[in-house]
């Protein structure tokens, strides 16, 4: 739920407001009229051409769902599974790894009722494959597979048991796996045998492995389905808690406890069950990966950390009981370094192989002789590759996104700038492939959060799009983005509309003095805190911006703190108040750098947009928006999207939206309208 809040995924759900001066009294009116503005905005929306503008054709290529995803390899290598978009239907394929011959395993057979969310290879003959079924819920399907010398034979599906995850695909277990229930909360776990025909028997209390376990949110276990491990946030007297079980006993120990501001991510237990491995910044500024000892509680080794960097994740083998490298993100790229020889041997035969698309491994066969590469980089989404290291053979057999080829997209590249107190800020900038001969207008992208979120110089397919249509596109990690340490991360906090925006700024002032855009074509658009930077620049620098877009955006800041949930919640009120400011001392200011309250300083064209299902930003920020806008005779336009929450679901939706927004762009940047 922490980290739920850090990346400001907020369900603001009340309605109730705060009346700090004149302008509010005519904004509570609004509670009454959303209702009727909804209708009206649904009816008096801007109606498609008849003759598609280039704009939405161009969206409607852009923003179609990849075609290949989640690919993985059987534990023996025969076999590759991937999950292939067709006609917004998603298909399970299963492709043979000697002949590449295809087999449809699961198809949408229930007029688009089934979602496929992800997929486990259990062993050589069993899928497991996790689904979204409309009126039921998360359901989990078994797919039995029968094979001969000719390869695929049989297909059988069947029903196993709703609303459960997995936790652990036990590889070395024939027949088993750990599986997670969510209530209330708290997750409980449970060891399933398919072998078995009395699946939701085994879903018993009895049978519940942390049934005496402490008030953990996350489990591990070991490959024989042991639970080893039980960490979270323990509400009793706030703080994160590590608590470790030895043996088969029921009894668990604390082994580790700190502030809730100190990362520690337990990664594995050894074999041998004297040490953790974790993931943590309690030693430094950075998140390193380190060895500590469950018995001394002490730590007692640095095992890998990157420079002013800090990692993500590690890198498991099959078996998920030894950990063979770590990922993180650097020169605005996901990187990979190994621990041991042997993978060592295959990223640097891979570099060489393929240059300047960042290879790196995504899954491979117990053995380790038939490895899944995918490649990607700034202007392709992806590319999978069967690597057979006995015959070290390369061969692609599937492309993410292959219609991106018909474009010229061009490469991110990264600027550095200093912002107001000092502080260096790494930003990314997109050119289009437009030969104009004048500098592009530009546009300004900050991502959301705003902590611990970030943007990286992998494929966006927002940030192209923009480019495609001719403008430069500018995303800025300022302070409180996720890899930069624990420092920036907490520079970050309480600095709505204020540091922040100077690092977006700074970025901005460094491409412009470089030449690189045109000074006077200049707007900026976000969504959710995105879309609230967006309007908060726009009233504070109209000598900058030329135009603002907003979807999702906060606009009210004490509103945020209506919602049930920090009533209901003091750790969360004090963790929202660290990120964005104290309504009871700090009404002023948060009034101050709310959008909805300096509205009569507006002086640049703003465009609004929302689903009216979001459930992270209530939609009377937005109403409460364009219901000041209209009491000071501004200039906006503005968008409802039906059906659509804090992102984007359906295609004619975001290519409906991006069309209005090209057109606001050039409306207001003096540009040809794209016909």
């Amino acid at each position: 739920m922490c980290r739920l809040i850090l990346l400001f995924l907020l369900s603001i759900s009340a309605h109730a407001s705060v009346d700090p001066n004149s302008d509010l009294k005519a904004i509570t009116e609004v509670e009454s009229e959303i209702e009727s503005s909804l209708l009206e905005m649904l009816n008096n929306a801007p109606q498609q051409p008849t003759k598609k503008s280039k704009a939405a054709l161009i969206a409607e290529t852009f923003f179609q769902a990849y075609q290949v995803s989640q690919s993985k390899i059987s534990p023996n290598g025969n076999s590759i599974v991937f999950i292939e978009e067709s006609k917004n239907v998603s298909n399970l394929i299963l492709l043979d790894s000697n002949t590449f011959k295809r087999y449809m395993l699961l198809k949408d057979k229930f007029d688009d009722a089934i979602d496929i969310i992800s997929y486990h290879w259990i062993d050589n003959k069993t899928i497991i494959v996790s689904t979204y079924v409309k009126g039921k819920g998360r359901v989990l399907l078994a797919i039995n597979l029968t094979f001969d010398a000719k390869g695929l034979t049989a297909i059988r599906n069947e029903y196993l048991i709703d609303n459960v995850f997995i936790v652990n695909e036990l590889p070395k277990v024939e027949d088993k796996f750990v599986v997670g229930r969510s209530k209330e909360g708290k997750t409980s776990l449970y060891t399933l045998d398919i072998s078995k025909n009395n699946i939701a028997s085994q879903l018993r209390n009895y049978y519940k492995l942390n049934k005496y376990g402490p008030p953990a949110d996350n489990w591990l276990t070991d490959a024989n389905a042991n639970i080893r491990l039980g960490y979270g946030f323990d509400e009793s007297d706030k703080k994160n808690k590590v608590w470790y079980k030895k043996g088969n006993r029921n009894s668990f120990k604390l082994i580790w406890e700190g502030a809730e501001s100190v990362e520690f991510l337990p990664v594995l237990v050894s074999k041998d069950n004297s040490s953790l491995f974790v993931i943590t910044n309690a030693q430094g500024n950075y998140k390193a990966l380190y060895k500590y000892d469950i018995e001394t509680q002490q730590f007692v080794d640095k095992v890998f950390e990157v420079q002013d960097t800090d990692l993500t994740s590690v890198i498991y083998n099959t078996n998920k009981d030894e950990i063979l490298g770590v990922s993180y993100v650097q020169n605005g790229f996901v990187q990979h370094s190994y621990f041991n020889r042997l993978e060592k041997s295959f990223e640097l035969n891979l570099t060489q192989s393929i240059n300047d698309s960042n290879p790196y491994i995504v899954d491979y066969n117990l053995a380790k002789d038939m490895l899944i590469v995918q490649t990607s980089d700034s202007t392709d989404p992806g590319v999978y590759h069967l690597y057979d290291v006995k015959n070290n053979e390369l061969i692609k057999y599937a492309t993410k996104a292959p219609w991106f080829k018909q474009f010229n997209l061009a490469d991110t590249q990264i600027v550095n700038s200093t912002s107001s107190d000092g502080q260096k800020i790494e930003s990314y900038l997109t050119m289009p492939n437009v030969k104009s001969g004048a500098a592009p207008p530009l546009i300004v992208l900050p991502h959301g959060g705003p902590i611990s979120v970030r943007d990286t110089r992998h494929f966006s397919t927002h940030t192209q799009y923009l480019a495609t249509l001719g403008y430069a596109v500018l995303q800025p990690n300022y302070r409180g983005s996720a890899g930069y340490g624990k420092k920036f991360k907490n520079k970050g906090m309480g600095q709505w509309g204020r540091l922040i925006e100077d690092d977006i700024v700074s970025a901005i002032d460094k491409v412009i003095s470089e030449g690189l855009i045109n000074k006077d074509k200049v707007c900026i658009y976000g969504i959710s805190y995105g879309g609230y930077s967006a309007l908060i620049n726009a009233i504070n620098r109209p000598d900058l911006f030329k135009c603002a877009a907003s979807y999702a955006g906060v606009t009210d800041l004490p509103l945020l703190f209506n919602d049930v949930k920090f009533i209901e919640s003091s750790r969360l009120k004090i963790l929202m108040e660290k990120i964005v400011g104290n309504p009871q001392t700090e009404l002023d200011t948060l009034i101050g750098f709310s959008p909805v309250y300096q509205s009569h300083k507006l002086n640049i064209p703003v465009f609004l947009a929302q689903g009216d299902n979001d459930s992270v930003v209530d939609i009377e920020h937005y109403f409460r928006m364009k219901k000041v806008l209209n009491l000071h005779n501004k200039e906006y336009r503005s968008l409802i999207l039906e059906g659509e929450g804090h992102g984007f679901k359906y295609l004619n939706s975001i290519v409906t939206f991006y069309e209005q927004l090209d057109r606001f762009f050039r409306s207001s940047l003096v540009l040809e309208q794209l016909e």
